[in-house]
């Protein structure tokens, strides 16, 4: 089955490589009857993730990060969830009511050779509405490596880290690993990350300047 698997060419860029037999696991098969699936979660470590249908249909039900979806209460520390119904529960209860929501979830049907993208940081859910078989795999990018070097340093990251071993030193040896590979890497990206808040600082100034608060319209200067 190694010899036939092929990471598609958006999600090449892997940066767990770099620790070699010592990255987390990351790369599955699942193979389950209609109506098995995975009640809401967030992928490990604050990877992202694709899961490329082989055989049947998937449906797929996300939340951004700052939408935990209804019925789901994360812990303040974000080692536990706690989801008190089932998955079929879920979208009687909840499933109707949050589709008129402003953030509404983002929904797709995965069937045979359709492949999805999983941000990092996002709730999902994923229900086969056929008997399915599926192969995933998580990563880490340039675009999430800083937000897994965050979750990774975590005071609880002992509870928080899975897939591998060696949790509480993750940290350390992927960022050791990175730098001696990428030199520069982090560094820059960290700099592009505080240039970003930056702006986005700038652009929220503006604004407040340019509204008057008293009349809820704009002022105006020559």
């Amino acid at each position: 089955m190694g010899s036939d698997y092929e990471v598609p060419v958006y999600f090449q860029e892997d940066l767990f490589k770099v620790l070699g037999e010592e990255r987390p696991d990351h790369r599955w098969i699942i193979i389950g009857p209609a109506g098995s699936g995975s009640s809401f979660h967030v992928d490990p470590n604050s990877t992202s993730a694709w899961n490329a249908v082989i055989k049947g249909a998937k449906k797929w039900v996300m939340f951004p990060p700052e939408v935990p979806p209804p019925g789901v209460h994360p812990s303040a520390d974000g080692a536990e969830v706690t989801s008190p119904v089932s998955i079929m529960e879920w979208f009687m209860n909840f499933y109707g009511a949050c589709r008129t929501w402003k953030k509404r979830p983002i929904e797709c049907v995965c069937r045979a050779g359709d492949i999805v993208f999983v941000p990092n940081g996002w709730w999902h859910l994923v229900i086969n509405l056929e008997e399915s078989i599926a192969i995933t795999q998580n990563y880490v990018s340039r675009r999430n490596l800083l937000n897994v070097l965050d979750f990774l340093k975590r005071p609880n990251a002992s509870e928080l880290v899975s897939g591998t071993k060696d949790r509480v030193n993750l940290h350390d040896k992927f960022r050791n690993a990175i730098d001696a590979a990428y030199p520069g890497t982090i560094s820059q990206l960290e700099v592009e990350a505080q240039q970003k808040a930056a702006d986005r600082k700038k652009k929220v100034a503006f604004w407040d300047s340019a509204v008057d608060s008293n009349t809820g319209g704009f002022k105006f200067s020559f």
